[in-house]
């Protein structure tokens, strides 16, 4: 008996010895992806369609400044897009300080993200930035205005874009004021390309209403600024009856300030740039505020994430590529779905 047990005791602890060597090997199958991790792979959230193992692209988009409506637009194509693609993005305000960009560039550059987008406040200053960059192995393109050494610019030219609603204003004044009047001006020549576009406006006036008469042209890039400026303005000038503006959210102060001052009238014409949804409200209204110019923001955000990635696959896009524009106004407004 004795014998017969410890023959037992022997077989049972060579079948434990098996069993075990047996449990260890399948242990090691479910972790043999674990490497895939070291390259960025690994578990991938929810609903995520990224093959297992391969690398979720990571790309950011600095912008001027949040505060303007059109850069809002602007964003929102940006990170739509790159949720339809998969693709993980990063927005960042430059709150129209050029030093938060250079800081942005550093600290992407850094973290080695996989493409910038830049919409510049200071074209010359973000040279150094983007060209350490690219030295980096980090694609960068510009939009609306170009840094230099950028893979590819996205853009309206600057001056065709303030000409477009120059010579609508220009029109307005041949038309309804018998050739004359006297006009105000928004530019925002704190931003150099800008300075073309302030010359396209009053150039486009000109070439229509060579009469009209240009008694003030100020900075003014956001609503705050406009109402101000307009209000200053007309203590001065307070037969001003056209402003056109550098964009819609200068008009849009613009049009506060001659609504408060009692300026509401037939005769009177505001007009911007960028098509933002407050001022297409504005023009459906049918009131002071007559016009503005599309370069659909929105699209404009989706056509920047594309051509990033055209950038990341085949390499810098020589020529540039033109963001194409359209007055709008009373006659072509029913075209526009609008938003409240």
């Amino acid at each position: 008996m004795k014998r017969k047990s410890l023959l037992l005791a022997f077989v049972l602890c060579t079948v434990l010895v098996f069993t075990a060597c047996g449990s260890g090997k399948e242990a090691e199958t479910p972790a043999a992806p674990e490497p895939a991790a070291e390259d960025g792979g690994g578990e991938q959230p929810e609903g995520e369609t990224a093959p297992e193992g391969e690398k979720k692209l990571k790309i950011a988009y600095t912008c001027q400044d949040l505060t303007n409506t059109y850069f809002v637009d602007v964003a929102n194509g940006v990170k739509d897009r790159c949720e339809e693609l998969g693709i993980e993005v990063n927005i960042l305000d430059g709150r129209a300080d050029v030093t938060n960009q250079i800081t942005a560039f550093e600290n992407l550059t850094a973290e080695g993200i996989d493409g910038i987008i830049v919409s510049p406040i200071d074209q010359t200053a973000l040279e150094p930035s983007v060209a350490a960059a690219i030295e980096a192995g980090i694609p960068v393109i510009s939009g609306n205005q170009l840094v230099e050494g950028s893979q590819a610019f996205v853009t309206v030219p600057e001056y065709d874009y303030g000409f477009a609603i120059g010579e609508e204003a220009g029109k307005w004044i041949k038309e309804n004021l018998d050739g004359k009047a006297k006009v105000a001006i928004f530019d925002y020549p704190e931003l150099e390309s800008i300075i073309d576009r302030g010359n396209g406006i009053e150039e486009g006036i000109l070439s229509v209403a060579p009469d009209a008469e240009i008694v003030a042209r100020q900075s003014a890039n956001s609503t705050e600024k406009g109402m101000t400026n307009m209000e200053n303005i007309l203590q001065a000038n307070p037969d001003v009856e056209v402003v056109a503006c550098v964009n819609d959210a200068g008009a849009l102060g613009a049009y506060e300030a001659m609504m408060a001052a009692g300026k509401e009238s037939d005769r009177v014409f505001i007009g911007g740039l960028d098509a933002i949804s407050e001022a297409l409200n504005k023009i459906k209204e049918g009131g002071i505020f007559r016009a503005t110019v599309d370069i659909q923001p929105y699209e404009t955000g989706k056509l920047f994430v594309d051509t990033l990635l055209e950038v990341r696959e085949s390499g810098p896009i020589e020529d540039t590529i033109v963001i194409p524009m359209k007055v709008v106004n009373a006659s072509n407004i029913g075209d526009y779905t609008l938003t409240d």
